[in-house]
């Protein structure tokens, strides 16, 4: 059993404050229990957040985990040479001083509307040798050798924030930027939106490219992990009191039970138990391990408090 969190903490000023009021027993548990064993670093300009790096075992370079790649493999049109993207609808809103995206979730997309999306979409990235492929409603698959070592942001860094700074500005990414551009102008008069305008729901007038490239020969397995997301979306909110109910809900929730199988987790060649945390500047695990009495009784009594720790990262 293993557990990841992202943004287990928040940047926001709301946030910060909320920590240190945070009441978390089951997780003060675990960290007393478990044994630190590793770390990654980070900034908050890294196109790949922490938490990807850690699903992802760290295997690849800064904004080149091919996710999509990663996808298409289980699925018959996996080519082994090809190079993937991930494309996922979205709408942007124009500010005076910067561009928005709309949090793709709150986009409600049925399965109609956003096949037929691609179907308008498709042939202005088949002009630039890209194929679109529905992969869900708010997820599709693009394959192409543009491409091939085009580092993007992952969504999770646009998600409902300001999008300016993670647009790709590299020359290879001149097309990308293009069928945006393109896309905005298909789409605001396309159907679909106007029916979606029409009962007030949000239109979609681009999309987001992420997890881009191509799998290597023998690529790294993926981290066999549970996300729990439930921080996410109030942490980029900075919504203090949601942030805080959520990290309430993990603690009496899967935190709880795996502090209980944690007592129970003995038996020889049982599956060790994992916890990480990871937060903008610092992703920290913490691995069932065997110690000694003495360690044992001076994690019990010396262990900091989870708000001290949570700030570390």
């Amino acid at each position: 059993m293993h557990i990841v969190i992202p943004c287990a903490t928040a940047p926001g000023h709301q946030c910060q404050a909320a920590l240190e009021r945070l009441e978390l027993p089951h997780l003060r548990a675990l960290l007393r229990a478990l044994s630190p064993t590793g770390e990654l670093l980070g900034t908050d300009s890294d196109l790949s957040p922490l938490t990807e790096r850690v699903l992802s075992n760290d295997a690849y370079a800064n904004g080149l985990i091919p996710w999509a790649a990663l996808r298409a493999y289980a699925l018959p049109l996996f080519k082994p040479s090809a190079a993937y993207g991930l494309v996922n609808p979205c709408h942007l809103t124009v500010h005076a001083d910067h561009i928005a995206m709309q949090d793709p979730a709150t986009l409600d997309l049925i399965e109609a509307e956003s096949r037929a999306l691609l179907m308008a979409m498709q042939p202005y990235f088949l002009e630039d040798g890209l194929t679109l492929h529905w992969l869900q409603a708010d997820t599709w698959l693009v394959e192409g050798e543009a491409l091939r070592g085009l580092a993007t942001a992952s969504l999770q860094r646009v998600r409902g924030q300001p999008v300016d700074r993670w647009m790709p500005r590299q020359d290879a990414a001149r097309l990308v930027r293009r069928l945006q551009n393109e896309m905005q102008m298909l789409l605001y008069t396309h159907p679909i939106n106007d029916a979606r305008v029409a009962r007030g729901a949000p239109m979609v007038n681009s999309f987001w490219l992420s997890g881009t490239g191509n799998l290597p020969p023998h690529p790294t397995p993926v981290l066999q992990a549970t996300v729990e997301n439930a921080l996410v979306a109030p942490a980029l909110r900075d919504d203090a009191v949601a942030w805080a109910q959520a990290w309430q809900a993990l603690d009496t929730g899967p935190l709880a039970e795996m502090a209980a199988a944690l007592k129970k987790n003995q038996a020889p060649g049982a599956a060790p138990i994992a916890l990480t945390l990871c937060g903008s500047h610092r992703a920290q695990t913490w691995r069932q391990q065997p110690r000694s009495l003495w360690r044992h009784l001076s994690a019990a009594f010396n262990a900091p408090r989870p708000a001290s720790i949570l700030k570390t990262l």
